[in-house]
């Protein structure tokens, strides 16, 4: 993978001089199991190391240059570590690195035209990147620095890794599939005691569980705490081993989940009085909306008119929220050329936000 050995060099050189490191991770299930396995990689090589996952209604998704320099200026962060984000980060990674502090981007979202000053850019898709499998989650390429850093391959952390790859949609071929046949056998058996509690109060017997376990019913679990709260406790309920703290992760974890589905229900109903069966693409806006929840909801009506699908709440002038595509298109190939339209705009093939 591009930049692998200028990457674990430096967080390797950290760890050795007592440095201070922030895993910046997102909000979603794969930006949650990415800063887990990461953590878990820097715990055990004895890291002093810290996770933040940015609020997607106050920070927004990828770097934020505020929360940068709060960590910076009050937590003396020397070192961030960016997971299943950073490409597109280019005005808080660029203040970082000009004012001392490295940043090493893990990330495998679509490459912008301009790339971030990083120290370095781990990304399987980096246009001097001979890395021979191109989709990788998040989780998938936080692995793979955790393999490097620990020089084996961590197998009890593949039960996060296929949460993260089934999670975000990515082509479950090639490597992927590897990790998520082996992935879901250590799920089954997982020593998470976080996972094992959710598994319980969700009424879902861990022996069983399948890609459709994960993808309907767990999945969806982890990204309600995002979608409408505060995501970082999923830090804790993944990594944690205080049985008192993590069950009450877990059923606070599995009420967000039954609001979060009274929300989308809501915002789906209006949202689909608002189609027009003339157009080929619906762009479909309000106020009042979630915008936590507006991926689901572009991704239910996606399934149902066969057609790609932005739904956008709008706010103080402001329209923010997701699309979803249909296979034939490209929708952050569509949407790239025009960021001029964009206060900020990310995403990849098959899902953007902005």
């Amino acid at each position: 993978l591009h930049d692998m050995e200028k990457a674990t060099g430096r967080i390797l050189s950290a760890i050795e001089q007592g440095e201070n490191i922030l895993i910046y991770g997102d909000y979603d299930a794969d930006g949650m199991t990415a800063a887990s396995v990461m953590k878990s990689a820097l715990d055990e090589l004895g890291a002093e190391a810290q996770v933040y996952l940015p609020n997607r209604f106050t920070d927004g998704y990828g770097p934020n240059l505020d929360v940068y320099q709060y960590y910076i200026k009050n937590e003396n962060i020397n070192l961030i570590i960016t997971v299943d984000n950073g490409v597109a980060g280019l005005e808080a990674i660029t203040w970082a690195q000009e004012n001392g502090v490295d940043v090493i981007v893990t990330d495998h979202h679509s490459i912008p035209d301009q790339l971030p000053p990083a120290y370095a850019i781990v990304h399987p898709e980096h246009p001097d990147s001979q890395y021979p499998f191109k989709y990788l989650a998040g989780v998938g390429v936080a692995f793979k620095v955790a393999c490097a850093l620990l020089e084996y391959a961590p197998s009890e952390m593949l039960d996060l890794v296929a949460i993260g790859t089934i999670a975000d949609m990515v082509s479950l071929t090639d490597e992927n599939r590897i990790m998520l046949q082996y992935g879901l056998e250590v799920l089954r058996n997982t020593q998470r005691i976080g996972l094992q509690e959710l598994f319980e109060i969700a009424g879902i017997s861990s022996s069983d569980v399948t890609e459709e376990t994960v993808g309907f019913q767990l999945a969806p679990r982890l990204n309600a705490l995002g979608r409408l709260d505060d995501p970082n406790p999923a830090i804790e309920l993944l990594t944690g081993f205080d049985d008192e703290e993590v069950r009450e992760i877990a059923l606070m974890i599995q009420d967000k989940n039954e609001e979060r589905k009274e929300i989308v229900q809501a915002i789906y109903e209006e949202a689909k009085s608002l189609v027009d069966p003339n157009k080929s693409v619906q762009v479909l806006a309000k106020e009042g909306w979630n915008p936590g929840v507006l991926g689901i909801v572009a991704g239910r009506l996606l399934e149902e008119l066969g057609q790609t699908v932005i739904v956008l709440n709008i706010e103080d002038g402001r329209a923010k929220g997701s699309a979803r595509s249909i296979e034939a298109v490209d929708i952050f190939e569509a949407l790239n050329p025009h960021r001029e339209l964009f206060i900020a705009f990310g995403g990849h093939a098959g899902a953007a936000g902005m």
